[in-house]
């Protein structure tokens, strides 16, 4: 057999943090084998290599014509309302027209007018809402209940065309979340919560969240949009 790598060399191989690797290992989306009285996780080359062909599948995004690698978490920053709203309809409605499932969390006012705008489009969004396809909410007041209601959110959503989140992080504001919070949230979106054939979009309005807020999202998400263009985040780390 072929020499085995460590975790600390299969996320060298793979350029992602160790927790990454533990965390796919973990739900068993990247093989393991186990080694020593400790069972150490050891990886194969080639199994890090399939590994990479099975995750690299691009999907479109609906901005543009941008197409981003499945998984993606992606902050959007924008300056008007009227942008925010017209990239989140394209986003939903790109992942509507390929049958995936919607979670939207927004204040009410604007959720109403990205989903005036899907109808718009010819989507039947009544009918979606009623099957489930199409689910809503203005969040929740703390992190504990917002992380419990995306996972049961994503765990009754299994739709093997894919899941699509867009967040209008307004609503945390409106909801009394500190900028730490928010944080940790985009935190555990990365480490628990996002997976395979799954985009989350984060929308920030800046000026709202300015500076320090900018630079939070940027460390968070791997990918960032503002004014349409959508490109890597130099400060991402997996």
């Amino acid at each position: 057999m072929e020499n085995l790598l460590t975790v600390k060399e299969a996320a060298g191989f793979l350029n992602v943090s160790e927790m990454s690797i533990r965390r796919w290992t973990n739900s068993g989306k990247l093989k393991c084998y186990r080694v020593g009285g400790k069972k150490e996780r050891r990886f194969t080359r080639q199994g890090l290599e399939n590994f990479l062909q099975l995750n690299e599948r691009s999907v479109p995004l609906g901005i543009g014509t941008a197409s981003v690698k499945d998984s993606s978490h992606i902050a959007h920053f924008y300056k008007n309302s009227e942008e925010s709203v017209t990239e989140g309809i394209n986003f939903l409605a790109r992942g509507l027209s390929r049958g995936e499932s919607i979670l939207l969390i927004s204040p009410d006012d604007k959720s109403s007018r990205v989903l005036d705008g899907l109808n718009d489009l010819g989507f039947p969004v009544e009918k979606f809402r009623d099957d489930g396809l199409i689910v809503t909410s203005d969040g929740h007041y703390n992190l504990s209940e917002q992380l419990e209601f995306m996972t049961d959110i994503m765990a009754n959503c299994r739709n093997e065309k894919g899941f699509r989140l867009l967040g209008d992080m307004i609503w945390a504001v409106e909801k009394g979340w500190s900028l730490d919070e928010i944080n940790r949230l985009e935190t555990e979106t990365n480490e628990v919560l996002i997976s395979n054939n799954q985009l989350f979009l984060c929308q920030y309005d800046l000026a709202h969240f300015g500076a320090d807020g900018a630079m939070m999202a940027f460390d968070t998400h791997c990918l960032t949009v503002y004014r349409g263009e959508v490109k890597q985040s130099p400060y991402f780390k997996d």
